[in-house]
Parts: structure tokens; sequence; C-alpha cells
């Protein structure tokens, strides 16, 4: 029966475990790194154990006669696999759950079931990283255990060589198309899985190289190929910068949860009545001008504005904004405490990145980058906040075109009865009295801000209410009101510009209190609304009196780029403007150093890899054919008298190798001996014809053979090799060495004894 032996079979199992590892870790970007390890180890290792155990280990067939005659049935180890998976899943991840905590019972091995079908839907409606449940993580479990199992079974079962790696690589799907979107990259776990293919081939080669011979010259092959894979492995599928399908595009998924809650935008004229309620205090730096993001309402019925719903579990990870931001002017990390705040939406400054709120079960809205907490908020609560703040050049922003966004640019335009709505009308007549000679929405928007706070009142006792006949009412009769009618009023006509817009709740910084801690009250409550341009994404705008400077926007500090909403309408020619426009049009902005360094540096780093893959082969093939032929001499003197002898032989063979003997493999040793015999002086070549005859009869009598033969056939060996040096003379030392190196003469002293034919 031809492939790998019993032994080799056994070995090859801690190639298809460490595959099955990969498989494991490749839900890093699912969960995290520390978060999988336990998982994926015992999920690894534990049923590769069962299986060796099933099959008595690697030595129960000692011949593949006996194994023919006695193939083991794969029943128990189905089984005990089943039952041990249960163990190790009630005892590490659903411990709570089982009696004793070890044993599960019939409903917690139901619910095991069940979490493993659920998992994958509870993951594509997780922002990634997913929280680390025992519910989750059994996925996790289910996936290693399997294809651990399945590759140790066909290891040992098959003969083939590549089929015990299959296993692996199908789970590897799993978490690979689970696992886009997340954080990190798998880069590292496609280069080990690669790795570990590459061992499991080596191992269950056909048997030309004993163990030794294998790990000097296949190993280094082995490493090589891991370069190269780290080489081409950010065009592979599951890495970071090669993005396979995302199923959350792709199937029909759960709604996204809803949470219940008091809009704070209704909150506001209550709060400013009673402006001394503690809200929230902040440890860490916060610029005075920085304002703290509540919640965002991006959806108008004619009455309200509500928030954004699209909220999904998050273990604290934020995803970047989808419809592109600006470079990121600072990265700012702050510690809240909450005080009198309530409800179920967390402070953060502009679009946080991550959020640590260890007791919080915190929901993200993906596009506005929204934190709530799904169990609500206490008195006390404290967590550590992380946010990228951006830079908006306006030099940039005043040409560009509104984004394509018919979501937040709808409004009701009729009534129940189907009828236009006299209001709205009235407020889309005013937007374009507001933004009459501007021509780039960048320009409209600023004018609409500009005219706002020019033409109204802040006055914080006046009546609540952002309903279009409210705004009407604020518009055209009080033109009073507080920053949630100027916020509204903003937004509801900028939509009948086209331009998309939403609403913004949140505080401004607060008081600068002890140790530096800002305190930020209900006094500070304020609303603003938002434009998304193409390419940039959302820009603030304040069109409250008193919120801004008189060209509409917040302070920068000094030598800052003064930001998008703080720098009024540029005057420029039209000649100017067409130039621009083409110029974006044709290049688009220009790439900043630290993007053109990032880009240089992932142009070089491949060399790296070549480099490392190359230095490894040379160092091993070198090793190889320098210790090769001494450690082949000293492994084939070693064992029984038999295979001593055998041993002699070839290295006698490899000796007529150097004295021009051309072999291939299909030589009897009675044709080596003839060859000996006249190419060799008579002392040396006689001995070899009785040497070649007790060779034929160890592989094909029962010829017994005593250590007095094993080292008369070594002195042979000797005589033979001292004549082959006296006819070839002493080459040159880089003859020497090209014999050495040559490819042929390495494989030719690792090949095991042949039993017969060379």
């Amino acid at each position: 029966m031809s492939g790998p032996g019993i032994r080799r079979r056994g070995w090859s199992l801690v190639a298809t475990t460490s595959a099955a590892l990969c498989v494991g870790f490749a839900f890093r970007r699912v969960f995290g790194t520390s978060e999988v390890l336990l998982t994926a180890t015992l999920s690894a290792i534990v049923p590769t154990l069962v299986v060796l155990a099933c099959s008595g280990g690697p030595k129960r067939f000692v011949t593949d006669a006996e194994k023919a005659r006695a193939t083991r049935p794969l029943w128990p180890s189905l089984v005990l696999s089943a039952l041990a998976w249960m163990l190790v899943v009630s005892a590490s991840l659903f411990r709570d759950r089982a009696v004793g905590h070890v044993i599960p019972t019939p409903a917690g091995m139901r619910d095991i079931a069940t979490a493993v079908v659920d998992a994958p839907k509870s993951i594509l409606t997780t922002v990634l990283p997913a929280p680390a449940d025992g519910e989750l993580l059994v996925l996790v479990s289910a996936c290693v255990w399997v294809a651990a199992l399945a590759g140790a079974e066909l290891a040992l079962r098959t003969a083939t060589v590549s089929l015990p790696a299959l296993p692996a690589l199908l789970a590897l799907i799993v978490p690979v198309i689970l696992g886009v979107g997340g954080p990190g990259s798998n880069l590292p776990v496609v280069v080990a899985m690669i790795g570990a293919i590459g061992l499991l081939l080596l191992i269950r080669a056909p048997e030309r190289l004993p163990p030794l011979g294998t790990a000097l010259v296949g190993v280094p092959i082995v490493i090589a190929l891991s370069c190269v894979a780290a080489l081409l492995g950010p065009d592979l599928p599951g890495t970071r910068t090669r993005r396979p399908p995302d199923l959350r595009d792709l199937v029909a998924l759960p709604q996204p949860e809803r949470l219940t809650g008091i809009s704070p935008l209704d909150r506001i004229s209550a709060w400013l009545m009673s402006p001394d309620q503690p809200m929230f205090s902040v440890d860490g730096p916060s610029a005075p001008d920085r304002y703290w993001r509540l919640t965002v309402l991006d959806r108008y019925d004619g009455s309200s504005w509500y928030p954004v719903r699209n909220l999904r579990v998050t273990a604290g990870r934020v995803p970047e904004s989808p419809d592109g931001r600006p470079p990121v002017l600072s990265t700012v990390v702050n510690t809240v405490t909450v005080r009198d705040l309530g409800d179920i939406w967390l402070p953060g400054t502009d679009r946080p990145t991550e959020v640590d709120a260890p007791g919080l079960q915190l929901r993200v809205d993906p596009d506005s980058g929204v934190i709530a907490s799904g169990s609500g908020l206490r008195s006390g609560t404290r967590y550590r906040i992380d946010t990228r703040v951006p830079a908006l050049d306006p030099d940039r922003l005043q040409f560009l075109p509104a984004a394509q966004d018919p979501a937040n640019t709808a409004l009701p335009e009729s009534d129940a009865m189907g009828r236009p709505i006299p209001a709205l009308e009235s407020l889309r007549a005013k937007a374009t009295v507001a933004t009459s000679g501007s021509t780039f929405p960048y320009q409209q928007a600023l004018r609409l801000a500009q005219w706002l706070r020019a033409n109204h009142r802040y006055d914080i006792s006046a009546v609540p209410g952002h309903s279009y006949r409210n705004l009407q009412f604020f518009l055209e009769t009080t033109k009073e009101g507080t920053s949630e009618q100027f916020a509204t009023a903003f937004a509801v006509m900028a939509r009948t510009l086209n331009l998309p817009s939403r609403v913004v709740v949140g505080f401004s910084a607060g008081r600068e209190g002890a140790k530096g801690v800002r305190e930020v009250r209900s006094g500070d409550i304020v609303a603003w609304p938002e434009v998304e341009f193409e390419g940039v994404g959302w820009v603030p705008f304040f069109p409250t009196p008193g919120q801004a400077t008189d060209s509409g926007a917040r302070k920068q500090a000094p030598e800052q780029k003064t930001p998008a909403t703080s720098a009024p309408a540029k005057p420029v020619t039209r000649a100017e403007k067409d130039r621009e426009i083409a110029g974006q049009t044709r290049s688009g902005p220009a790439p900043d150093t630290a993007t053109r360094t990032s880009a240089h540096r992932g142009g070089t780093r491949w060399w790296l890899f070549v480099a490392a893959g190359a230095g490894t082969g040379v160092v091993g093939y070198l090793a190889a054919a320098g210790l090769g032929p001494v450690l082949a001499r000293r492994r084939r003197r070693r064992g029984e008298p038999r295979e001593q002898v055998i041993g002699a032989w070839r290295q006698i063979n490899d000796d007529l190798v150097g004295a021009g003997l051309r072999t291939n493999g299909s030589l009897t040793v009675g044709e080596i001996a003839d060859y000996g015999a006249t190419r060799l002086p008579p002392e040396a070549g006689a001995r070899l014809p009785e040497l070649a005859s007790l060779v034929n009869d160890i592989a094909y009598g029962d010829r017994s053979i005593e250590q007095a033969d094993a080292d008369a056939a070594w002195r042979d060996r000797a005589i033979v090799a001292g004549a082959v040096r006296r006819i070839d003379g002493r080459p040159r030392p880089h003859v020497r060495a090209y014999r050495r190196m040559r490819p042929r003469s390495v494989a030719l002293v690792f090949r095991s004894p042949d039993k017969g034919r060379e």
C-alpha cells in the first residue's frame, strides 16, 4: 500500500492540530486574540487526543497488511469526541449552567446546540469585536473541534498526502467570512496555516527521507513557503487589505436592536430651565470649544426628529465611518463619569473609536458612531472613550458637492389627506431667500446658518417643539427659540435645498473644575445641525446665536487650520472656481506626507520577506549539504545487524556515485556490484558481489545476520571508499564543494535504505 507509513501518519497529527489551531486564531478578528486563546487550544488538542486514544496509538498497526485486516470502526471515536466536546464546552463556556460545573444536563445540551446555530447571526449583527460570551465563543469551539477531529481521523485512516488538511481549510472559511470588518489582520494566521499545511505535506510525503533528513531539508522549505505566504498574504481573502464579501450585505438579518428612551431633543427646554443639574464630568484633555455629542437624530416625520435606530451590539469598538473622513487632527482619550444624565446615550467628542465601559451592555450606530447602553446609565457610571478629532479644510469644502443621500434629504411633502403642507412650502421659500446668490452646497449651508443667527434671537423661555408649524411660528412670528429650534429649522430648510442634513444633541465643554476635571451641567445642553459632503462626510454648522463666531463656527486654537464652519465664504472669481473644480476632478486632493511614507513602507516590506525566506532556505540547504554525509553515516551504523549491513551497502552506493555510477533508482544490487567490480581495483571490487548477495538474502530471504557480518560489511565499505578516492584523486576544494552541494548528492545521503532495488 502506497503512502506514508504508520509512524508518519501519527506524526502528521502535529500538523493537523496546528492547522486546527489556526482556524481558532482566525477568530481573533471576531473576538480578539486573548479571548479565543483558551477555547481554540482546548478544542484543537482534546479531539486529537481522543482520536489517538481510540486508534490505540500510531504503532497499533505494524504493517499495512495488518491494517487492512483490522481497520478500526469510526463510531467510537465520533461518540467519545461528541461527549468530550460537550464536557469541555460545559466546563469552560457554559459552566454556570452545568451541574457541578462539569456535567451538562439535557437542557444544557439543547442550549449549547442552539447557541451554535444562533451564533453566526448574532455575530453578523454585532460590531466587531464581538463580546466574548459563551453563547458566541461556542462557535469557535465547534469549528476548531470539527477541524481537529476530521483532520486527525483522515491522517490516521488514509494514505493520501494532502487530504487531512482539507477540514481545516474548509473550517477557515467561517472565521474569514464572519471577521469581515473586524479589527486587526489575519495575515499571520494565513501564514501559519500555510506553514502547517506545508509541514503536513512534508511529513506525509513518500518515505524517501528519514525524520532527520526531513527536518534538515524540509523545514527550510516550509519556512520559505511561509515567507512567500507573508508576501502574498495581503492579496488573499480574509486579510485586512483584501476583503471577501460581507454577509451583512448579502443575507437578510434580524432588525438591529431598538432601545427606548426620551429623545434628548425634547429635553432641551426643561434642562435649560434648571441649568445647574450636574450631567457628567470629564477627566482628560478637553478644549473649551469642544462639544460633547449625545445622540444623532436623522429621521423627520413633520412633527418630530427621531434618534438613530441602527444600534448593534459592540464590545467597545466603534467602526470607521463609512462616508469618508478628513485627516485626523488629534487623538483624545477622556474618562467620563455620569452624574444625573440618565437615559441610554453616552456622551463622546466627535466620532469615538473605542469605549471601555465595564458593566455596560454597549450598542453603537455604525453610521453615526453614537454609543448607547442597553442597560441604561446610572449615576456613578464611569467609562473611557477614545476619539479621533478630524481637521476640516474650508478650502476643500467650499467647492465639494453635497453627498447623494436620499434618506437624509427626505421630508414629508403632504398631509394625511394627500394635500401639500403649507408650512413646508413656507420653509422652502425662506431657505431659498436665505441662500440666494450662493453657488456651492457649502456656501448655501454657511449662508443659511448666518441668516438664522442674524434674524432670530436665542431665548431659553421660548415655546419648545420642532414640527412644521412650530418652526414656521419660530421663523415668522416669535423669531425666538433655543438651539432646538435653530438646529431643527436649519436641518429642515437644508433638506428643502437637497442638502443631506441631520440634528445632533450634545453639550458644550462645561466648566473646568479642580485638577482639570470639567463639570458639564444641564445648562450646557445644545443642539446643532450637520450637512453631509461628498468624500468628507458630516460637517457641523452652528446657527444658534452665541454658540458660534460671526462666521458660524467654533473658535480654533492658534496655529491650527480653521475648521470648515469657522471661515466665511472666501470671495473668489468664477475663473478661480472653475480651475479649482477642474483640478479636483482631474487629480483629487494631494496625498499628505504620512500617506506617502506609509505607501513607501508598504512597498518595501515584501523585500524583507523575500530576503528572510531566501536566507533561511540557503542556510538550511548548506546545513543539509554539510552535515548530511556525517549524519547519514551515523544513522546507517545504528540499529540491528541487518540494518547495519543495508546501511553499509547504501554508503557504498553513494561512494560509487562519486566514482561515476549513474543511477536513477532502477539498478539492482547485482548490477551495482558488477559496476564496482569493473571500475574499482581488484582488492575492492572483488568484495562487492559477496556483499550484494548478502543484501539480497536480507531483503528476500530469512538469513540470520550477526554483528560480525555487519562489522565485515563496514570494513568492506571502508576499502571501497579508499579505492574510490584513489581513482578520483583529490579534487580541488571548489570541485568538492560543488559535488557536495548538488541537490542530487544531498538527496542521496538522506534517502532511507532500500530493501532490494536501488
